[in-house]
């Protein structure tokens, strides 16, 4: 793994005998002490290709077995609804049934909120899809701001849970100047009223109106302890405080908490993510034991030095499994037209016949540069897909199939199931499984519960299963993996795009390590 300055020492952990059967027998020794270990609360540092999410299903599935976790009764959180669909049926496979809750932080709480209100007779709450179209429109009645700034500074104060006060005469200050803040806290106390107003939730407010509901009501706080006991989070160095504040709400007094994550990894700190919520971990449990994970089981030795590099770490010796493989390759071209001319030319003379384009991936730091390089894949005729672009629910195929399903009522998951049979492929068909896999999780789903459940989405849960060669930029890439991946546009002014940030380097140390077999980078002049 990277770096682990800040990180305390690792405690020796106990194990048990009784999580030797053949369910686990295809686990490393480091990743068997992390499943068999018997402490909570728990940390397991996992880098890059240490099989984290083998671990965390295995973990939960031990416990499960050996009865020191009720299925019915955990909590499983991921960031995107494709780690939950994958952890839930990673565990059903194994023969784990009747879960509790697995899904992302957003769908959770949102469900949550939804049965508050319908157990008090209120009606269930309206969920925003964004908010850009509404601050578009508060936006002139502040001349003097931009809109990209004020998304960016609201989605900043939002998940750090601050008060427009708060961000008018502390951080706002440093951030964008102390004209700028105040005016972007004044908008913000309109956007505020104007939700209000219209009785609106927008993605944040969800987890701040949870937080809220659980803290106020004591009859929700002991109902919502009594269903929730065991807890798991991924990706833990990906929270922000909101965050946070809620999961320790969930929790209560108690210390059955087991969370994955890698510093190394964290590359979200511009959104408001807060990866000293991992290294100080004992701050906040101080019974807390850690594992770590340190082996990649990913990618072969050379690229993992390439990785590893670029935090300033000496090469790797930990006995990968791998052969000592191909060293990276370069190349240089005279600007970004012939870069993606020579990338396509790459990836077509490394392809093997009737294999994948899929198996490929094109990773830049900006989606400027990935459109230069679709554009010229049309018309050298590479195919092609973009990753975590989002944007389907535009599509007006899409906006009908949706209403359709919200109409259903009760007949949701026969109207989704239907729908699922009918379409052959295409973004239709992609709702249509989300929809029927939306019934299967959830009780007595209905389709405007379908509907706000898809507005907590990533725009990475919706990608295309089209075979194509894969565009992402390095934030969308992270939790991915291919044979071969090129990196494009390793040049000043772009890798790093904010000189001397670290989060940059760690940005530039995730795409790497997304590479299994194959890693080449480029530039131009």
């Amino acid at each position: 793994m990277g770096n682990r300055q800040g990180v305390e020492n690792f405690d020796s952990i106990p194990s048990i005998s009784d999580a030797s059967g053949t369910r686990f027998d295809n686990l490393s020794g480091e990743q068997r002490t992390a499943v068999e270990s018997t402490e909570t609360p728990l940390r397991i540092l996992a880098g890059p290709g240490a099989g984290k999410t083998r671990v965390l299903t295995h973990l939960i599935a031990r416990r499960i077995d050996d009865g020191s976790a009720d299925a019915r009764r955990v909590m499983a959180l991921t960031f995107t609804r494709r780690a939950a669909h994958e952890l839930r049926a990673r565990l059903n496979k194994m023969g784990i049934r009747d879960l509790g809750a697995v899904g992302t932080f957003h769908a959770i709480a949102l469900a949550q909120i939804r049965q508050y209100r319908l157990d008090h007779g209120k009606r269930p709450p309206v969920v925003l899809a964004g908010r850009r179209a509404v601050l578009t429109e508060i936006i002139r009645d502040f001349p003097h701001l931009t809109l990209s700034t004020v998304v960016t500074e609201i989605d900043w104060l939002n998940s750090q849970n601050l008060t427009s006060d708060e961000y008018r005469n502390g951080p706002g200050i440093a951030r964008v100047g102390q004209v700028w803040a105040h005016q972007v806290a004044d908008l913000q106390d309109s956007f505020i009223s104007y939700k209000r107003k219209r009785r609106l939730l927008d993605f944040d407010d969800i987890l701040v109106e949870c937080t809220h509901l659980l803290r106020t009501d004591k009859a929700f706080r002991d109902a919502q302890h009594w269903v929730f006991r065991h807890f798991f989070v991924d990706e833990f160095q990906d929270l922000n405080r909101v965050q946070f504040e809620l999961l320790k709400t969930w929790l209560g007094d108690r210390q059955d908490l087991s969370v994955v994550g890698d510093p190394d990894q964290a590359i979200y700190g511009w959104n408001g993510a807060d990866f000293s919520l991992l290294t100080e971990f004992l701050d906040h449990f101080p019974s807390a034991k850690t594992v770590a994970l340190t082996d990649n089981y990913r990618s072969q030795p050379r690229i993992i030095d390439a990785a590893n590099a670029v935090l300033h770490e000496a090469p790797s010796s930990n006995g990968n499994a791998f052969s000592e493989g191909e060293f990276p390759t370069q190349s240089s071209f005279a600007n970004e037209t012939e870069e993606a001319i020579g990338i396509a030319r790459y990836l077509r003379e490394l392809r093997s016949p009737e294999t994948r384009w899929s198996n490929h991936a094109v990773l830049a730091r900006t989606n400027d540069q990935l459109q230069l390089i679709a554009d010229t894949f049309v018309q050298l005729q590479v195919p092609f897909r973009f990753r975590s672009q989002g944007g389907i629910f535009k599509l007006p195929e899409v906006k009908d199939l949706i209403e359709q399903l919200c109409d259903a009522g009760s007949d949701f998951p026969t109207v989704a199931a239907d729908l699922f049979e009918d379409f052959d492929q295409g973004t239709q068909k992609r709702v249509a499984e989300l929809a029927v896999q939306f019934s299967k999780e959830n009780f007595n789903a209905s389709g405007s519960e379908f509907r706000d459940w898809l507005k907590t989405l990533r725009p990475g849960d919706l990608d295309s299963e089209v075979d194509g060669v894969d565009l992402a930029t390095f934030h969308a890439a992270k939790g991915l993996e291919w044979p071969s991946v090129v990196i494009a546009g390793v040049e000043k002014g772009l890798v790093p795009i904010r000189p001397d940030d670290p989060e940059e380097r760690r940005l530039l140390y995730v795409a790497i390590s997304r590479a299994q077999r194959h890693l080449h980078l480029t530039w131009s002049k």
